[in-house]
């Protein structure tokens, strides 16, 4: 009784691995080169299952969009004020993936501005994502393993006039 392991002889000692399965959720966020003002654009996102296991709860996605853009739609989201809750519900399975589109304006106070926005994936079961957020963690912004960030800057319009004429009648 006691005795350090290290010093028993081989037949007594014995190793075994054991491979956990759990899910593991990456999430990607895209956009497109830029954003016009006034003219609708979207943000992507797109959350994929590549762990050894389905999900075991629901998986929340949640993006907090700029206040210069005005949200037009999240079609399978919620929205409440700037911020889309996107619920993934369980199970979702090894190499399942789904995505959520945020359909987008820019008003006039963002032109000329880069735009920067992160979405994050929380939940469903990833020991490396859970809900709620750890309070280190909810301090110190979103985990880069759980979360994607995208820059946009915001362009003016571009305004053509053309005048044209008739010949005039006398």
């Amino acid at each position: 009784i006691g005795a350090d392991p290290s010093t028993l002889p081989a037949r007594c000692r014995a190793t075994t691995t054991t491979n956990v399965n759990a899910p593991k959720l990456d999430i990607v966020k895209s956009a497109p080169a830029s954003f016009v003002v006034g003219v609708q654009g979207a943000y992507t996102l797109q959350v994929t299952n590549s762990g050894t296991a389905a999900t075991t709860g629901n998986a929340t996605v949640t993006d907090v969009i700029p206040a210069d853009l005005v949200i037009n739609s999240a079609p399978g989201c919620t929205i409440s004020g700037q911020t889309v809750t996107c619920t993934i519900p369980a199970p979702m399975a090894t190499g399942a993936t789904t995505s959520f589109t945020i359909n987008v304006t820019p008003t006039a106070a963002a032109s000329g501005q880069t735009l920067t926005n992160t979405a994050t994936v929380q939940g469903g079961g990833d020991p490396r994502c859970p809900l709620p957020v750890p309070a280190p963690l909810a301090e110190g912004g979103p985990d880069p393993v759980c979360s994607s960030t995208v820059d946009v800057p915001v362009d003016a319009p571009e305004l053509t006039v053309v005048k044209t004429a008739s010949a005039a009648t006398f």
